[in-house]
């Protein structure tokens, strides 16, 4: 586990000026001791840190808050960020707001990398906010996922495309989106988006279709449960007119959001969330007590 901490720490540019990138990071191992989820090594430096755990459930899971003081990427920020399960260890991770990634003059771009490893028995559950991309941003977001054999993986990812409530449309720059989830180093499941505001794929039906927000929430279980006819039909009506849609393949559950609204796309995939998290770890939905500030 210590060598994973210092591995996933490493900058994807070792020779990154730091007069010209403002770098961060943070690593933290988690696990099932007595009976409890307990927070264990810790390693990071730079304005990322997470509060002390919280039990709102119980003892098997913790809560964590993932904590970025800026509140958001200027050009230049390479973030990294780790989160290691040890065996049957149990974690809600989430962030307390949206995170941000601003506009950009110049040509050093705007990095994130999220990584995370779930050992067997272990349930991750990787919850942040949306991130919003503001008009002219040059950002690049990853984040790798590695399960050990019955290790599992519930997480999602919303994006919205400039700041459609203020009319401050996306109409320069670009992000890059790539996730991918292996078990047991065999890939299951990959999405690598490049959103180009030069592309056209805002606009085309291939694309966004004209809708500034996207996102996708992924389930690694098998056989969940179907969804009836009265609770597809209680999505749809959730998402007031946006496109919904739930995809049951070998391993793997997605759930995917194209609409007008972050907010929206979130209540989807909450109320997906707690409909079969009970399937998962065998608990009832417990929404982490940030969303509600």
């Amino acid at each position: 586990m210590n060598d994973q901490l210092k591995t996933a720490a490493l900058l994807p540019d070792s020779q990154l000026d730091p007069s010209l990138h403002w770098l961060a990071n943070y690593q933290a191992e988690l696990v099932y001791l007595d009976g409890k989820t307990r927070l264990g090594r810790t390693d990071s430096f730079g304005p990322l840190r997470v509060q002390r755990p919280f039990y709102p459930e119980g003892d098997v899971c913790a809560h964590l808050y993932l904590l970025h003081p800026p509140g958001g990427l200027v050009a230049g920020d390479y973030l990294t960020i780790g989160f290691h399960l040890g065996p049957k260890a149990q974690a809600l991770v989430t962030t307390p707001s949206a995170g941000k990634i601003y506009n950009n003059i110049t040509d050093r771009k705007q990095y994130q990398k999220v990584h995370l490893t779930v050992a067997d028995e272990a349930v991750m559950e990787w919850l942040p906010q949306e991130t919003i991309v503001f008009d002219g941003a040059n950002g690049e977001l990853v984040t790798e996922v590695e399960l050990e054999q019955n290790g599992t993986f519930v997480g999602w990812d919303i994006v919205c495309m400039g700041r459609p409530s203020s009319e401050d449309w996306f109409e320069r720059g670009s992000v890059r989106q790539l996730l991918s989830i292996k078990r047991q180093g065999k890939l299951i499941h990959i999405e690598n988006n490049l959103i180009d505001a030069n592309s056209g794929i805002m606009n085309v039906r291939a694309g966004l279709a004209g809708q500034p927000v996207f996102g996708s929430f992924m389930i690694t279980c098998d056989a969940l449960t179907e969804l009836t006819e009265e609770q597809r039909d209680f999505l749809q009506e959730m998402a007031k007119g946006a496109l919904v849609s739930v995809t049951v393949k070998p391993g793997i559950t997605v759930v995917r959001y194209l609409g007008a609204c972050s907010e929206t796309a979130k209540k989807v995939f909450t109320q997906y969330w707690a409909w079969v998290r009970e399937e998962v770890n065998q608990r009832g939905a417990c929404p982490p007590r940030i969303w509600n500030t």
